[in-house]
């Protein structure tokens, strides 16, 4: 967790965010491109002067993120994802929990570019869904073909944020996935206390957002968004 400098009145980032941070911005000004192999676990442990431990950790954080990608073998190692969509939404979500840890960003900020964002993913998912997107959306709502009215909060959040990826993906509009990835970022590692949502808050209207993208009706989807969004406004908000 971040310890919080009372001096400065902010918070300071651990050796291993500071270690991703460095990374991520090594790939998004060019230094590291697509494919680009990264030094040893020891030889960044040295240049950086942490544990090995602690590199392995920033390294697992952005293999999960899609940043990085590991291989086998002899000439295994860490190397750049060859996807520039990942390293977008992880640099973007890094930007986000530094600027709301230095009080330069709050939630209202993102939360007012995400509601354009996502009212623009439903209308172009409706619009550019080909038939690989319908086989994904059946796929996706199989996975969650359990009794909605016995999910808890986290499952209800697991469906919302997979829902929204789910959306981003079939908009077919990199911008848009990776804004979608990193306000996920951002918040998880901001650590909100979402006790006190109701399940059915946060899963309100999607149903009909996905039957219009279905249907490949934009309008019908972009409304049914607004109503989601508007029923769910203080879902990413911090408590109090």
């Amino acid at each position: 967790m971040d310890q919080v400098d009372v001096r400065l009145g902010r918070k300071v980032r651990s050796a291993g965010q500071q270690i991703v941070t460095a990374i991520t911005e090594a790939i998004l000004d060019s230094r590291l491109p697509p494919g680009a192999r990264l030094p040893s676990e020891e030889e960044m442990a040295e240049r950086f002067g942490v544990s090995r431990p602690t590199i392995r950790l920033a390294l697992h954080k952005l293999r999960d993120a899609g940043v990085i990608e590991v291989t086998r073998g002899r000439h295994g190692g860490y190397r750049v994802s060859d996807s520039p969509v990942a390293a977008v939404a992880h640099g973007l979500g890094q930007y986000m929990s530094l600027a709301i840890g230095a009080d330069k960003l709050n939630y209202a900020h993102i939360m007012e570019v995400r509601w354009e964002l996502e009212i623009l993913a439903a209308r172009t998912a409706a619009q550019r869904r080909t038939e690989s997107d319908l086989a994904g959306w059946a796929l996706f709502e199989s996975e969650f073909d359990d009794d909605r009215a016995g999910w808890d909060i986290v499952r209800a959040l697991r469906y919302d944020l997979a829902f929204h990826r789910r959306l981003a993906e079939s908009s077919h509009n990199p911008l848009v996935l990776a804004f979608n990835s990193s306000v996920t970022i951002a918040f998880q590692d901001c650590g909100l206390d979402h006790g006190t949502l109701s399940p059915v808050d946060v899963v309100a209207h999607l149903e009909l957002v996905r039957d219009a993208v279905l249907a490949g009706n934009a309008n019908a989807a972009a409304s049914a968004m607004q109503q989601h969004l508007r029923r769910n406004q203080n879902t990413w908000l911090p408590a109090g």
